[in-house]
């Protein structure tokens, strides 16, 4: 009996099966985890790659109509993919100071958008007789493993742009 207790206590064929049975769990929770990160990551790139193709779209024209600015939302919900758009809202919005510096709202179009509260710019963003365009975003992300981030949180990204052609964007 001694003598094959010490034939089994130096006998190392399963080290390496051992060795990967303790760390195997480790290295799948880092690559899902790194996973999950990097679709966060690029869920929030395509959302500030929205908002700014809005903006830029919108300030390109002296004037816009609803079906015009249809089009452009659209254009943001087909730039989201392959992400699920369910969770996409999306607002554009013109925004002008009056003489006084006085700042309003001009017009607004609108996509699955839920957020609510109105469209602004930062204080003294905006001098007397200009304008400018808003585009805002939201998307509502869910992590694929909520491993490493919450299971759900909410992106948000806000671009401004000038008008290109004229000095206000006009909505017919």
């Amino acid at each position: 009996m001694s003598r094959v207790l010490q034939l089994l206590r130096r006998c190392e064929r399963g080290a390496a099966a051992m060795e990967f049975a303790l760390v195997a769990p480790i290295l799948i929770l880092c690559h899902f985890g790194a996973v999950e990160t990097v679709q966060a990551w690029e869920a929030h790139r395509r959302v500030a790659h929205v908002a700014a193709a809005l903006a830029d779209l919108t300030a390109q024209n002296r004037s816009v109509t609803t079906a015009d600015l249809d089009d452009i939302l659209l254009a943001g919900t087909l730039m989201v993919a392959p992400f699920p758009t369910a969770k996409l809202g999306e607002r554009i919005a013109s925004l002008s100071a009056n003489s006084s510096g006085t700042v309003s709202v001009d017009w607004s179009a609108t996509r699955n958008w839920t957020a609510g509260g109105s469209p602004s710019v930062p204080a003294g963003y905006l001098q007397a007789d200009e304008s400018v365009i808003v585009a805002e975003v939201t998307f509502g992300h869910d992590a694929l493993f909520a491993l490493v981030l919450p299971s759900a949180f909410t992106m948000q990204k806000k671009a401004y742009l000038r008008p290109r052609l004229s000095q206000q964007v006009q909505k017919l």
